[in-house]
């Protein structure tokens, strides 16, 4: 008995291009999730003089992209949970401390748009697909 199966290659071109296209695709995806959490991330960062808001970057990595500040303090105003002087004057005259953000500046950028970074490799991935 002898059975014809029609459209396995259109299936196998198919397959093929989803290998070959969607890893870019995710990749263009989490890229431009980066940049939306780089700037959220830099609205919500303490702010004297821009030194730390001016030091973020998002840069392209083989699976992803990487967000992060390149001040070397960045760390450390990052992980502050103490806040000791919140809300008092700088003595630069320049606004008071923790405003306008606060710690974990970083962490609440990527946790409050989980959703919005997941549609956008989302949406690279199927405009990848649809050509």
């Amino acid at each position: 008995m002898a059975i014809k199966v029609e459209g396995l290659d259109d299936l196998n071109r198919q397959l093929r291009k989803i290998a070959r296209d969607a890893p870019e695709a995710a990749q263009r995806g989490a890229y431009a999730g980066g940049l939306l959490i780089q700037s959220e991330a830099q609205m919500l960062t303490p702010v004297e003089h821009n030194n730390l808001r001016g030091s973020a970057y998002t840069q392209k990595i083989p699976k992803g992209a990487e967000v992060g500040f390149s001040a070397e303090y960045a760390i450390f105003v990052h992980e502050n949970l103490e806040q000791k002087r919140k809300g008092k004057p700088r003595p630069s005259g320049l606004g008071t401390y923790w405003n306008p953000g606060g710690p974990k500046f970083l962490e609440k950028a990527v946790d409050e748009n989980v959703e919005a970074i997941r549609d956008l490799v989302e949406a690279e991935i199927r405009k990848a697909l649809e050509q």
